[in-house]
């Protein structure tokens, strides 16, 4: 939180406008599995800040340490799961590589879920 804290007084420094800022936890980048687990658990204590959360949980390493899937392209499951459970954490944007897929077991989600 501290190191998005001074990021953000730089921004405004600089004159960037508050509806032109998101918050990328980064997760994967210098990362080990526990780390990226603990910020895509507790994500939402950065709503904290006032911005919209980005998150990149797409094929990424994490989920194969989980699932032992080698291949990046056959990680859609995990890349589902972990966009389902961000989302519900009140994240607002995800960056996926699967848009399709993604987007259509996110409407059966909210449908069900609703």
């Amino acid at each position: 939180m501290i190191f998005f804290e001074r990021k953000l007084k730089k921004l405004r420094k600089y004159g960037i406008r508050h509806n032109q800022i998101l918050i990328d936890p980064g997760i994967g980048f210098g990362k080990n599995l526990k780390h990226n687990i603990t910020l895509i658990k507790k994500i939402s204590i950065f709503h904290s800040l006032g911005f919209p959360i980005l998150l990149g949980v797409s094929r990424k390493r994490f989920i194969k340490e989980i699932s032992g899937v080698n291949e990046s392209k056959n990680r859609l499951g995990g890349t589902l799961s972990s966009s389902i459970y961000s989302l519900m954490q009140g994240v607002q944007i995800l960056r996926v590589h699967d848009v399709n897929e993604i987007n259509q077991g996110l409407k059966v989600f909210k449908k069900i879920y609703n």
